[in-house]
């Protein structure tokens, strides 16, 4: 079984925010799905690479100007979400986009919409692109306590790369600090705050309601510490790493077999590939989900 983290969905306005890159990159032909925008397309690159769940975290949120990156608005409809999720139960994981900035609409109301009347459980937030704060900042507030008394799973983008106008933003220490006054509170950490991998592993290990999911970057600097992290588990890492593919801008089968064939140690592979998933996004208390999982055997 494979819990793909960090899997968007490409159909319709879902895709526009990676076409371009990917596009540039010289890869569009390895994502048929870009091309062709379905959502039989998208499901066909899940059955291709063994991914049993797609968590879709697509966004929506105005872009940003970060150092020389111009980044695009994030357009991926929450409405769009949640019919896939409810046409493909247990297979399929929408996330709530939202705009921290309150821009593109009003976080808090969007939030108890898209978990009140759509049945979303996960929330993705970029506070770093806009409004511009860290993720321990008081405005935030209000979305993590919602959030922890819905049970909904937080999914802040934490990368240094492309997540704040200065590259601190990744430090874990404002994500620790989250974790400390929401103690309740399930919380992914995007990109795994790269480039700070040993202090996130470190952070991740000391508690309880916190994963990373570094995805591209685990191929990247610092490998050498995520594995040897997970693989000696002295701190018990291994319990709190999941996998992602960071699709559309990886193709799906060749990150899932890149994956596979760094030297993780065989016995932790099904807590990397879809245990810990499973605890993080509660998917045993969400009914559809536990059914599919009891067939899988999860």
């Amino acid at each position: 079984m494979i819990i793909d983290c960090r899997c968007r969905l490409t159909i319709d306005g879902t895709a526009d925010y990676f076409v371009d890159r990917v596009t540039h990159a010289g890869k569009l032909d390895a994502v048929p799905a870009l091309t062709a925008r379905t959502t039989e397309a998208f499901f066909a690159e899940l059955d291709h690479a063994g991914v049993s769940i797609a968590v879709s975290v697509s966004g929506f949120n105005p872009g940003a100007k970060l150092g020389r990156f111009d980044l695009p608005a994030r357009t991926a409809s929450n409405d769009l979400m949640a019919q896939v999720q409810a046409a493909h139960p247990g297979r399929f994981v929408g996330v709530i986009g939202l705009d921290a900035s309150n821009t593109m609409h009003n976080a808090l109301d969007e939030l108890k919409r898209c978990v009140d009347e759509l049945g979303l459980f996960a929330a993705f937030i970029e506070p770093g692109r806009a409004p511009g704060c860290n993720l321990d900042d008081r405005q935030l507030y209000p979305i993590y306590e919602f959030c922890e008394s819905r049970r909904v799973t937080l999914i802040p983008q934490t990368s240094g790369l492309l997540g704040g106008k200065l590259l601190d933003y990744a430090n874990p220490k404002y994500i620790e600090q989250v974790a400390e006054d929401f103690p309740g509170l399930n919380i992914i950490c995007g990109h795994g705050c790269y480039p700070y991998v040993r202090e996130a592993i470190v952070m991740s290990c000391r508690r309880n309601n916190v994963w990373l999911s570094p995805d591209s970057y685990v191929h990247h600097l610092g490998r050498d510490d995520w594995i040897q992290a997970v693989n000696f588990n002295a701190l018990g890492f291994a319990d709190r790493f999941v996998f992602a593919s960071a699709y559309p801008l990886n193709a799906l089968k060749p990150q899932v077999d890149r994956f596979h064939e760094l030297p993780w140690r065989p016995e932790v592979l099904p807590k990397l590939l879809y245990r810990n998933a499973i605890a993080a996004l509660r998917l045993n208390e969400r009914p559809a989900f536990a059914e599919v999982l009891a067939k899988l055997g999860g």
